[in-house]
């Protein structure tokens, strides 16, 4: 199969994953995996384990000479993935299958962890546990571009479990997608200041892009925490922006002026009780902007520039930061550790994206 047909196929199978069998199709037909099938000895599990599983972890999937990596799915009990429960079924599982990928799903298999465990360098050899999370209100382009890397057919069917093993690290590599989303939030930055207009000075230009970028950014972040709502919606963003693209009661719209700014500075900005959002039982502004909260923060405070009406940023600006960006990469408000870590953009790469473009610009000078 051709990579991107891979890729669509793998696409449309997160997409539904919903159950079992979706899983099965996933390792058996499209990532070339052998059928397995077999349940685990209950009996053998801990106390601790057992007590966080439903049912019987299952070996799903095997591949490589003599089989000897598995793919190994648990159900959980609970309808929260709870990180550290999986990571004590992960560590009672590798004392029998030391080379394998674990697929976590919660009770009603509407969340799925796909579980990578690496070792890094020290003396130890502690776990480096690696996360990608598949469900509903999750970007699934990384997840697609990650998991398909561990197509067996690009690996080679007798590779040693080893050699699997070290192309699923590969794949699970969070600093592989740091470096990726850099590279398009860099692309997809300068595009942006060269179409905003009517800002004199290329230093001047560069700072409000920034902003405009900082802003977004932050708003995508909380909305991965349910705090912002449109229409019922929680993915907030692409809610407002189609709510805005079917909007054909105003000419010459904008949206940043029509929808943008009010969320900016009326909603997120705005420190009355109640907020302007819920006069006259959510009126004008919550048909604009839906249920925000104010953030108690200098991101959003007004400056002279966002009152300055010659400033214009076109359609295409919006477009490209949501949807070239922001919705090829998944993001989480999961806090990270070391050791554990989500395949994904974190709140930390706000700073990082600081210190890139800051590096950028020196260079530039």
């Amino acid at each position: 199969m051709l990579a991107l047909e891979l890729q669509q196929s793998i696409l449309n199978s997160l997409q539904n994953l919903k159950s079992l069998d979706v899983l099965k199709r996933l390792f058996w037909r499209q990532l070339n995996y052998e059928r397995v099938n077999q349940e685990l000895s209950h009996r053998k599990l801990t106390d601790a384990v057992a007590y966080e599983v439903k049912g019987s972890p299952l070996l799903l999937a095997s591949g490589g000479a003599n089989n000897a990596f598995h793919v190994i799915y648990t159900r959980l009990k609970s309808e929260e993935l709870s990180r550290q429960g999986e990571r004590n079924i992960v560590n009672h599982l590798l004392k029998d299958h030391p080379y394998a990928l674990f697929v976590f799903s919660n009770k009603s298999q509407s969340r799925w962890h796909f579980l990578n465990v690496k070792y890094d360098n020290s003396p130890q050899k502690r776990k480096l546990f690696r996360r990608i999370t598949v469900g509903e209100g999750e970007q699934l382009r990384t997840a697609t571009e990650r998991i398909s890397l561990l197509d067996l057919e690009q690996i080679s069917s007798n590779a040693s479990p080893l050699d699997i093993q070290t192309r699923h690290d590969e794949a699970f590599d969070v600093e592989a997608v740091t470096q990726e989303f850099f590279r398009e939030y860099r692309k997809t930055f300068e595009k942006v200041e060269g179409l905003i207009q009517g800002i004199e000075g290329d230093e001047s230009k560069r700072l409000f892009t920034q902003k405009l970028f900082n802003r977004l950014m932050f708003v995508t972040f909380i909305q991965k925490k349910g705090w912002l709502k449109f229409q019922q919606r929680t993915d907030y963003l692409s809610a407002l922006w189609e709510a805005y693209q079917d909007d054909d009661a105003i000419s010459n719209k904008n949206f940043y002026r029509d929808r943008l700014s009010h969320l900016f500075f009326a909603g997120l900005n705005n420190p009355q009780e109640p907020d302007i959002v819920g006069i006259n039982n959510g009126g004008f502004f919550k048909e604009l902007i839906g249920t925000v909260p104010y953030l108690n923060g200098g991101l959003f405070e007004q400056g002279e520039d966002d009152q300055n009406p010659k400033i214009i940023i076109p359609d295409d600006c919006i477009d490209s930061i949501l949807h070239d960006l922001f919705q090829r990469f998944a993001f989480t408000v999961t806090e990270s550790t070391p050791l554990d870590v989500e395949v994904a953009v974190d709140p930390e790469m706000l700073g990082k994206v600081f210190e890139e473009l800051g590096r950028r610009s020196s260079n530039r000078d």
